[in-house]
């Protein structure tokens, strides 16, 4: 029996057609509760962590060598331990706190990425006033934020997701591209629902990180409700002006609205007028509109 050729082996091996060009690791939705507590009451912080380390590991994935990688347990354990040694008030100190960690601990880590998203909880009142320990949610909001770190460089972009808002007039879109595909009417009174996500880079320097997200959320609140819309770029526009003009440190912001939209309900068959009261709430398809302003 003719014995296998392992010269030839080898070298079909070595011509393997793919070349790794990037590879990533980490550890996602990490859960984390913390509460402070004060003597007149308690301060409750409870978000989702996400790490993703690039460097030096590519052994790992080429030869099965695991002798560079932090485990992903160990990423996990590291949230908990650093979370009771460092003050959780703002996440994106601690966010800052995580990444930093990983590049100065570890040789072979070349960028930590750290993702926070905070569930957001409010005090309950009772007889007018804030309860010291009690709480309720709000729901899908969110406040989060991404630091990316390296040995000299460390960028935080903060922001708002999920933030539900609508108004039931004051909104319009008409003048359009009228074609052969188009079948929308203009709308000179319409409902205007979204879901926004509002995401900002800070100039360099130290920051107070909650009165900045504080005021952006103030300001696309206010000018939602203010603001005569006609259309939501148009919406989308203002609100990035007006933080910009608001919030001094901010050097770049970007807003996503999804136009959630509200159909008329045809009550004719029911010999029953709809005077711009009765819609059927959908959540797709729908229209997503961005845009990015950056300080002059």
């Amino acid at each position: 029996m003719t014995s296998p050729d392992r010269s030839a082996t080898t070298v079909q091996q070595e011509r393997r057609p793919g070349v790794m060009v990037y590879d990533s690791y980490g550890k996602s939705r990490v859960r984390l509760t913390k509460v402070n507590r004060h003597k007149d009451r308690h301060d409750l912080k409870e978000m989702i962590v996400d790490i993703q380390l690039e460097g030096d590991f590519s052994v790992a994935f080429t030869e099965g060598d695991n002798g560079p990688l932090v485990a992903t347990d160990s990423m996990k354990n590291t949230v908990y331990v650093l979370a009771k040694q460092n003050p959780v008030d703002s996440i994106e100190e601690f966010a800052m706190t995580l990444a930093q960690h990983f590049v100065k601990t570890y040789k072979q880590v070349e960028s930590a990425t750290v993702h926070i998203a905070e569930e957001l909880w409010h005090r309950i009142e009772v007889d007018g006033k804030p309860h010291p320990h009690s709480f309720y949610g709000a729901n899908d909001e969110k406040h989060v934020v991404e630091v990316v770190a390296t040995a000299d460089s460390l960028e935080v972009e903060s922001g708002i997701q999920g933030l539900k808002l609508v108004k039931t007039t004051d909104s319009e879109f008409s003048g359009f591209v009228r074609d052969k595909f188009t079948t929308l009417p203009d709308a000179t009174d319409r409902i205007f629902g979204t879901s926004a996500d509002v995401s900002w880079l800070l100039e360099s320097g130290k920051h107070d990180f909650h009165s900045i997200y504080t005021t952006v959320r103030k300001v696309v609140l206010e000018t939602f409700a203010t603001h005569h819309s006609l259309g939501v770029q148009h919406t989308i526009h203002e609100i990035g002006q007006n933080a910009l003009a608001k919030a001094a440190a901010i050097r770049e912001i970007t807003i996503t609205m999804p136009n959630e939209h509200r159909i008329l309900f045809n009550l004719k068959p029911f010999e029953l007028d709809n005077n711009n009261e009765i819609f059927v709430a959908t959540d797709e398809p729908y229209g997503l509109i961005s845009a990015t302003l950056r300080r002059e």
